[in-house]
């Protein structure tokens, strides 16, 4: 502007404007840049062969439209440019040739821009896919942990609270020597199936499933046998355990599915069909602690094409078998959790002196 100063007042009112929205553009790029084309547009009409070139300008604005422009019309920028200060060099009398590699630089630049764009796109996906990582194996950890949580609260208060009331039963009926080998018999194993279940706990925690479900003595049922035939085996096992108690009642499994239908499933399934073992399991400690033996129990399981659901019936005693054991809250809460999370819900209230829950989730057979 000094070395070559404008002849006419409105060039350089339009050269002082472009300049200010160059300071600009850092914090607004689009609108800046597009307030930039206008004024060299409007440079290059007046009749005023003097003044500054505002190239320098004109490069960074188009660099900023590649680098920060999302529609697809930003692209016509650069030809529109090109036009126009070709259109001046012509006027001049400049030979194409003489100017064809100015020409060729604004297209340089703004794809110079759009290769800026590309790869804060490719960094913002990695940042992303980094991001969500570290959220699913959060998400997988915390989801490990309430289920080691739930897992020890299950061996250790079942079985405990099962030998407690199991020894406390016998003492207050006479026996023979024979029933007495019997009961040490079944509270050793039970003490041993604790202490499987509480190293499977720490394997989980230490965040060795597979080792986890191979090393416990109550291994999932995924391991060992189909869903129907290890349901029937906890609740015959829930049905003898209550019976030690003089608990009347039944356990029941319904399943709608064909019997020749593939056992393999996938993990999500195995995930929800272990649930419902669980909490089974949970339900027969529940009874036997706060149920009444005078009464009835019932117990059914339905396995259909979309659902899995039990439903437990059970009298209220007025005195617990175990009034000494201690009431956390925690057991059947930790299950409620677990089947929310898997997408189901477990539902209980008392009526008349009759406990009762239903509890469902949502089901996907494996494929024939």
């Amino acid at each position: 502007m000094v070395e070559y100063p404008a002849q006419l007042v409105a060039t350089t009112v339009l050269t002082v404007v472009h300049i200010l929205c160059l300071l600009v553009l850092p914090f607004h790029p689009l609108p800046m840049s597009v307030a930039i084309a206008v004024t060299y547009v409007g440079c290059a009409f007046l009749p005023d062969m003097s003044g500054a070139s505002l190239f320098y300008g004109m490069w960074v604005a188009l660099a900023a439209v590649g680098r920060y422009g999302r529609s697809r019309w930003w692209w016509l920028m650069p030809p529109v440019i090109a036009a126009v200060r070709w259109m001046v060099a012509a006027r001049a009398g400049v030979p194409f040739g003489d100017y064809v590699i100015l020409l060729m630089s604004f297209f340089v630049v703004y794809a110079f821009g759009r290769a800026m764009s590309w790869r804060a796109v490719a960094v913002q996906a990695e940042q992303d896919r980094l991001r969500y990582e570290r959220e699913r194996d959060r998400a997988e950890a915390m989801r490990r942990d309430a289920r080691a949580a739930s897992r020890i609260h299950d061996a250790v208060t079942n079985n405990l609270t099962y030998m407690a009331m199991r020894l406390d039963y016998e003492r207050s009926h006479s026996g023979n020597e024979e029933q007495h080998a019997a009961l040490f018999d079944d509270l050793y194993s039970r003490t041993i199936d604790t202490l499987g279940e509480v190293r499977t706990v720490i394997n989980m925690l230490d965040g060795n499933d597979g080792n986890a479900e191979a090393g416990s003595s109550t291994a999932t049922f995924s391991s060992c046998a189909s869903f129907p035939e290890y349901a029937r085996d906890v609740l015959d096992h829930g049905d003898r355990y209550l019976s030690q108690f003089g608990f009347v009642g039944d356990s029941t499994l319904i399943d709608n599915l064909p019997t020749d239908r593939s056992t393999d499933a996938d993990d999500v399934t195995r995930e929800r069909e272990s649930a419902v073992i669980d909490l089974l399991r949970e339900l027969y400690t529940n009874i036997a602690a706060h149920g009444a033996p005078s009464g009835e129990y019932r117990v059914v399981v339905r396995r259909n094409h979309d659902v899995l659901s039990i439903d437990q019936v059970n009298d209220i005693a007025e005195h617990s078998l175990l009034p000494d054991k201690p009431h956390s809250g925690k057991g059947l809460s930790l299950h409620c959790t677990r089947f929310a999370a898997l997408g189901g819900s477990v539902s209980t209230s008392a009526e008349d002196g009759t406990w009762i829950l239903h509890a469902t989730l949502p089901y996907i057979p494996s494929p024939e």
